[in-house]
């Protein structure tokens, strides 16, 4: 009778077995947009609990896992279902007001200039101010600075100074520089040309005149002229520069889209003399940092690879072309794109 049991129970077990894994490995259904967004919200939930409570080496590791997090999210969703999350519940979240203890996350999504990436903002990342916060601030803070684009927007100050300097070298005591959305132009701050006024001209043109007042400030000697206006006068032929050694933007090109950079490339290059040099910076797609700047701190750039830099010599007269260079930063993040003019 035991056996008769075992057998029973065994033939009348296999089909059900068979029938679950049959079910388990079918493919689950699409979630709804709804279940999606309720699921992130509750991810968003955990993630604030931990956060409120942690030690600062816990923090920090709370902030990596959020910004993978984010990123994940960002790729795995269409543009306009990241864009709602970003929308409806990121910025409706409570751990938005947690992290805006941090002064670099507040002042992007505050924009109190008008755009996110403001030259005050970008002085956060050249300057460490992370003994002036308290502790969840202060660590949120901390782990944006060491970010690989904080490691990029430091590393595009220094490699500005040096062509500033080797421009310098290349025309001695006569070089006319432009730098176009000069943000602080911190970069000539690092640079030994401009601080031994071995350069005739560097203009510092930009659209906010609180920026062109910093920089003269800090560059009181006669070196660095400052010029207010916008990228529209540029393209309109409002505001001309020509006979120029070297013409560079740094940060610009990130918020311009494909036909205005294309159209502002070709001008820029119009502006150079003979053999001189212009170079733009852009940032690659996509940062580690992209989901949380567009989540939390409603900073959108446009973000370009190699052949979407190529796409911007449209009209750039190519029997005028000595060389063009594309390369990228040490961590990858920043693409620089550097014509030569014969």
């Amino acid at each position: 009778m035991h056996d008769s049991q075992t057998t029973s129970t065994s033939s009348g077990v296999a089909p059900i077995l068979a029938g679950e894994r049959n079910r388990l490995v079918a493919p689950p259904p699409e979630p709804t947009f709804q279940e999606a967004l309720d699921d992130a919200r509750q991810w968003l939930d955990n993630v604030h609990e931990r956060m409120l409570q942690a030690p600062d080496e816990v923090l920090r590791q709370d902030m990596q896992s959020l910004h993978l997090g984010l990123l994940t999210l960002r790729r795995r969703w269409s543009p306009e279902v990241w864009k709602r999350f970003c929308k409806e519940v990121a910025r409706k979240h409570a751990l938005r007001p947690f992290l805006h203890q941090c002064p670099f996350t507040r002042r992007a999504y505050e924009r109190p200039r008008g755009y996110a990436g403001d030259a005050v903002l970008i002085d956060y990342l050249y300057m460490d101010h992370a003994s002036d916060e308290l502790h969840a601030g202060r660590e949120i803070y901390r782990f944006m600075h060491q970010q690989p684009s904080s490691v990029s927007v430091r590393e595009r100050r220094e490699l500005l100074a040096r062509a500033i300097d080797e421009t310098a070298e290349r025309v001695p005591g006569a070089a006319r520089i432009l730098s176009v959305a000069c943000g602080h132009l911190r970069e000539a701050e690092s640079s030994r040309a401009v601080a031994e006024r071995r350069v005739a001209e560097l203009v510092a043109f930009d659209q906010d005149p609180l920026s062109l007042a910093e920089i003269s400030h800090h560059n009181p000697h006669g070196v660095v002229k400052t010029q207010c206006g916008s990228v529209r006068a540029l393209l309109s032929g409002k505001t001309k520069f020509s006979d120029m050694d070297f013409v560079y933007s740094a940060g610009l090109y990130d918020y311009l889209s494909d036909a205005v950079a294309t159209r502002l490339t070709g001008l820029l290059f119009g502006m150079l003399r003979s053999g001189g040099r212009m170079v733009v910076a852009n940032f690659a797609m996509y940062p580690p940092e992209t989901g949380y700047m567009e989540a939390f701190m409603d900073w959108w750039l446009t973000y370009r690879d190699e052949d979407g830099m190529r796409a911007l010599l449209g009209e750039v007269p190519i029997d005028a072309l000595a060389s063009v260079r594309l390369y990228r930063d040490s961590v990858d993040n920043v693409i620089y794109l550097e014509l030569t003019r014969r």
